[in-house]
C-alpha cells in the first residue's frame, strides 16, 4: 500500500516537472506514458462576476510619450487629447561662443571675446514621431519595405542590384534611379547628388487619417507647475491629471503658434552652419544630417528673443527652479480636425529649437589683426521638453448605457457589458463568487485529486457596438490585482519573449491578453492564461483576490499611476493603460439571453487522478 502511494507521488511529481519544463501545450506532456494512472483531460467552466467602473480622472504626468489628437466612436463618443509641458533649460548654458559675463567683461588676452548680439532667425517646436527602422538582414532596407527581409541579396527596387550592394555603394536600394537624373543605377556612373545618409522610416503610433489637417495651437502657460506636492509638505511628487486643463481655467498667456497643420513623414534636412572656404561647394547649402520625421511648427520669434535669448546671463536662466518660476511652460492643443487623427509622440526627443545669428570675431587663422573681421555666424541651441509633462483627455458623448452599468455596479449588480478605455473606463472581476467567498462549486472542486493543466479567462468582443470598425481596437488587455495594481503570478512567471523585431507589445505571450481572430482574420475575443493563479486558489488556498481589467500599450511596464473616482476613492492603474486611450466593448458576466454563449467565463482544464 505504501509502495503504491509512493508510485502515485512520483507520477504526480513527474507530471508537474513536465508542466514547468514547457512553454506551450504543456498539459499533454506525459499523459501517454501514464495513461492508466490518469483520467482523460476534463474541462470545467466557472463563473466570473464583472463590475463596470468609471474614472473621474487619471494621473498622466511623467510618462514616456505625449498624446495629441482626436478620435470618435458611435458608442464611446469623442476623445480629445492635448498636453502641457515644462521646458528643460539645463542644456542652455549660453548663446554664441561665450557666456554673457565674458561678453560683458571682455578679455585683454583674447580679442575674440566681443559682444555677440545674438538675434533669433527661427524658433521651432519639434514633436518627433515614434518610428521603426528594424532591418533584420542588415541590408539597409527596413523590413516593411524589404522584398525579402531575411535575405541581403534581395532586390527591392528591381534594378538588378541587390539591396546590400546598393547600400554599400551609397545608393538608394528603394529606387532604381537614386539621384533622380533619369539614368537607372546600374548604368549611372555619377550618383553623387544622392545623400546616402537619408533614411526611410516606418512611422508608429499614428492612428486614423494621416492626411487629415488640423489647427495646432501653442500657448505660453501661466500656471506654475510644482514638481513636489505642497499638500504633502513637499515630501512627495505632485500628481497632475487628465482633467487639469489650465487652458480652460484661463492660465495661458501669449499665443506662440496658431496655424493649420498637415503631417509630413519625410526626414528634415539640417544644413551646415559654417562654410569651409578651402572646399567647394558652399557647405551652407549642403545637408549636414537629417532629423527623424516629426511635427515641426514655427514659434513666435520675438517672444523667445525677449523671454529667452535676451535673458542670457540673468538669474532666470541660471538654474531650472528659477526658470520654471519665470517661464512656466507651454500648452499644446490640436482642434478643428478634418478627420479623426490621433498621435502618440516621442516626448524624450521633443524640444524647442532656437536658430540665431551672432557676432563672430574671425582672425582668419593669423596673428595679424589687419585681416581680422567681425562676421555674423549661424548657430542652433535646443531646449528639450521635460520636467513636469502631462496629458489632458476629454471624453464627450459616450453612450448612457455605460453610466447605467456603473450605477448597477455601485449596487453590486453584475455588468451586462464590459467597457474599457484606459483613461476613463475599467472593470473589476471576481472569480468563482460575487463576494470572494468559497462557493459550493469551488468547494467541491477543491476536494478532488486534480492537477490543473490550464486555466483561461475568455472575453468576447461585442461586434454590435464595434460594427466591424476594428482599426482602433486594443491589441492587448491586461489583468492585475485590483486592490494594489500588482501583477498576478502568471505574469511574473511568464518569461516568454518574442524575438521578432517587428513585434510590438508581444512579450509574455503565454500570459496572453491578446486579441484573438477567427479563420477569416476577424477579431472575436481576448484570452488570458491564469493557470498559476487558479492553481493557487484551488490547491493551495491562496486568496481569491479581485482582478482589474484594462488595456495596455506595453506589457513589460508595470509601473503604476493613480486614478480617482468621482468620490475621490483611489485606484491603482498600470501606466501603459493611459498611453493609448482606445476603447473596447466586451460581454460581461450578465449578458442578455440572446448573447448568453458569449458570457465572460473561466475555463479550467484539469486531470483527475
Amino acid at each position: 500500500m505504501q509502495k503504491k502511494g509512493f508510485l502515485k507521488f512520483y507520477i504526480v511529481l513527474f507530471f508537474l516537472l513536465s508542466i514547468f519544463s514547457c512553454n506551450k501545450d504543456y498539459y499533454s506532456v506525459g499523459l501517454e506514458i501514464f495513461e492508466e494512472q490518469f483520467d482523460d483531460l476534463k474541462t470545467k467552466t466557472f463563473p466570473i462576476f464583472s463590475y463596470q467602473k468609471s474614472l473621474d480622472k487619471v494621473q498622466t504626468n511623467n510618462i514616456s510619450s505625449v498624446q495629441l489628437g482626436t478620435f470618435s466612436d458611435d458608442f464611446f463618443g469623442r476623445t480629445n487629447s492635448s498636453f502641457i509641458s515644462q521646458l528643460n533649460i539645463l542644456p542652455l548654458e549660453y548663446f554664441g561662443d561665450f557666456n554673457q559675463d565674458q561678453e560683458n567683461e571682455g578679455s585683454i588676452l583674447d580679442t575674440r571675446v566681443i559682444n555677440e548680439d545674438e538675434k533669433l532667425t527661427g524658433v521651432y517646436l519639434d514633436l518627433p514621431f515614434f518610428n521603426n527602422t528594424n532591418d533584420t538582414d542588415g541590408d539597409g532596407v527596413i523590413d516593411i519595405y524589404d522584398s525579402d527581409p531575411s535575405n541581403q541579396e534581395s532586390d527591392s527596387d528591381n534594378d538588378g542590384l541587390s539591396d546590400i550592394t546598393e547600400s554599400r555603394a551609397g545608393l538608394n536600394p528603394l529606387s532604381s534611379d537614386s539621384d533622380n537624373d533619369g539614368i537607372i543605377d546600374p548604368n549611372d556612373d555619377d550618383n553623387s547628388s544622392y545623400n546616402s545618409e537619408s533614411q526611410v522610416y516606418e512611422i508608429d503610433s499614428v492612428y486614423g487619417n494621416r492626411n487629415a489637417s488640423f489647427d495646432l495651437k501653442v500657448y505660453q502657460l501661466t500656471y506654475f507647475l510644482s514638481t513636489l506636492d505642497p499638500d504633502n509638505n513637499f515630501e512627495s511628487t505632485k500628481e497632475y491629471f487628465s482633467n487639469d486643463n489650465f487652458y480652460e481655467k484661463g492660465f495661458y498667456g501669449e499665443v506662440l503658434h496658431d496655424d493649420k497643420v498637415t503631417l509630413n513623414f519625410d526626414e528634415i534636412p539640417v544644413l551646415f552652419t559654417e562654410d569651409d572656404p578651402t572646399t567647394d561647394p558652399d557647405e551652407l547649402t549642403q545637408v549636414n544630417y537629417f532629423e527623424t520625421p516629426r511635427i515641426r511648427v514655427p514659434l513666435d520669434i520675438l517672444f523667445f528673443q525677449r523671454y529667452i535669448v535676451n535673458q542670457e546671463g540673468s538669474d532666470r536662466l541660471t538654474n531650472q527652479a528659477n526658470f520654471n518660476n519665470y517661464f512656466n511652460g507651454i500648452i499644446v492643443k490640436a482642434e478643428n480636425f478634418s478627420d479623426d487623427l490621433f498621435m502618440s509622440l516621442d516626448l524624450s526627443n521633443a524640444r524647442i529649437v532656437l536658430e540665431y545669428n551672432y557676432n563672430f570675431y574671425n582672425t582668419n587663422g593669423t596673428d595679424d589683426v589687419s585681416d581680422d573681421i567681425i562676421e555674423r555666424k549661424k548657430k542652433t541651441n535646443a531646449i528639450p521638453l521635460g520636467g513636469v509633462t502631462f496629458n489632458l483627455y476629454e471624453h464627450k458623448g459616450f453612450n448612457t448605457n455605460i453610466n447605467d452599468e456603473v450605477e448597477a455596479a455601485n449596487e453590486n449588480i453584475q455588468s451586462e457589458k464590459i467597457y474599457l478605455n484606459g483613461t476613463k473606463f475599467v472593470s473589476k472581476l471576481k472569480l468563482f463568487s460575487d463576494d470572494n467567498s468559497i462557493s459550493s462549486e469551488l468547494r467541491d472542486f477543491k476536494t478532488k485529486n486534480i492537477l490543473i493543466n490550464e486555466a483561461n479567462i475568455v472575453l468576447h468582443l461585442d461586434d454590435k457596438i464595434h460594427k466591424s470598425n476594428y482599426e482602433l481596437l486594443p491589441k492587448r488587455l491586461y489583468i492585475y490585482s485590483y486592490k494594489d495594481g500588482l501583477p498576478i503570478e502568471d505574469y511574473n512567471k511568464d518569461f516568454s519573449i518574442s524575438f521578432s523585431p517587428s513585434a510590438v507589445n508581444a512579450n509574455k505571450f503565454l500570459f496572453g491578453g491578446f486579441l484573438q481572430y477567427d479563420s477569416n482574420n476577424l477579431p472575436t475575443s481576448y484570452k488570458f492564461n491564469i493557470t498559476n493563479h487558479i492553481s493557487n486558489i484551488v490547491r493551495h488556498d491562496s486568496l481569491n483576490i479581485d482582478l482589474g481589467l484594462t488595456t495596455t500599450s506595453d506589457i513589460e511596464d508595470i509601473s503604476l499611476k493613480n486614478g480617482y473616482f468621482v468620490n475621490q476613492n483611489k485606484l491603482f492603474l498600470p501606466s501603459p493603460s493611459i498611453k493609448l486611450p482606445f476603447p473596447v466593448a466586451l460581454f460581461g458576466s450578465n449578458p442578455s439571453q440572446a448573447d448568453i454563449t458569449k458570457r465572460l467565463k473561466l475555463e479550467v482544464i484539469y486531470t483527475e487522478y
